[in-house]
């Protein structure tokens, strides 16, 4: 059995879970990345944003997922911000991937938030930190959600939105290679998404040459990952996992596998 990866590959390790137990049940996995990410070609507004939030004059710094970490500690780094932000930055994190990787850089997090809640459950949950009043730093990507941007203004939070890294569309031979694959007489047995991103692309990557119309057993990390694939795609996907992490989508994707 083969599994198609979508994912960028600053996500994708030999050595991740994502690729130990897939390889340990015997899984063969094929990597054709719909995401690419960069800084953005102009830094002014984030490294303001990163000197002042070094100077501790947010509340609290959120950050959007690990792609987000990832961008934070190259840019933090960079500008020999990250010692004056472990010293006066106050952490929350999307996710436990991102919580765990902040944690790695020696940042403390204190507003944890879950990677698929929704704006109510957003709302119910941030209204228990009495964010009222307090300057938020928000960083995530260029065309992140704005979920929850929204649910801290409906709480009467005070968020900055700033883009720490851009998602662009796949490499020119990423997607050359996907179709190729695609046309081949031995294509994948699965296509696991982890973005709405990387659907999206994919779906552009693929339009006109009928290999939309049929596609093979498609996966999705997490809720919000799987209802794009019904907007985008237009189909159910058979595998969704319950949470939004490496571990929880291989082993759904082996537990479907092991049935069929």
């Amino acid at each position: 059995m083969k599994v198609l990866l979508t994912r960028p590959r600053i996500r994708s390790s030999d050595d991740d879970e994502l690729h130990r137990i897939l390889n340990g049940s015997g899984i063969i996995i094929e990597e054709f990345p719909m995401i690419s990410f960069s800084l953005p070609p102009d830094l002014t507004e984030l490294d303001s944003a990163l000197t002042r939030a070094s100077h501790g004059e947010y509340d609290h710094i959120i950050l959007s997922s690990p792609t987000a970490e990832h961008f934070f500690e190259q840019r933090s780094q960079e500008l020999g911000l990250i010692d004056a932000l472990r010293k006066n930055g106050r952490f929350g994190a999307v996710g436990e991937a991102t919580a765990r990787e902040l944690t790695l850089l020696g940042l403390k997090i204190q507003l944890p938030i879950p990677a698929d809640g929704g704006s109510k459950e957003l709302i119910a949950l941030l209204s228990k930190s009495d964010l009222a009043g307090k300057h938020i730093l928000l960083l995530q990507s260029q065309i992140g959600l704005n979920t929850l941007e929204n649910a801290l203004h409906e709480i009467g939070a005070l968020p900055e939105r700033v883009a720490l890294y851009h998602t662009n569309g796949p490499m020119p031979n990423d997607a050359a290679q996907l179709i190729q694959h695609m046309q081949s007489t031995d294509p994948p047995d699965v296509i696991a998404f982890f973005s709405p991103s990387a659907i999206t692309n994919f779906a552009q990557t693929l339009a006109g040459t009928g290999l939309l119309d049929n596609l093979p057993t498609l996966a999705a990390i997490g809720r919000t990952t799987a209802q794009a694939i019904e907007e985008i795609l237009h189909r159910t996907p058979e595998i969704v996992s319950p949470k939004a992490d490496q571990a929880s989508l291989a082993n759904e994707i082996i537990r479907y596998l092991g049935k069929t």
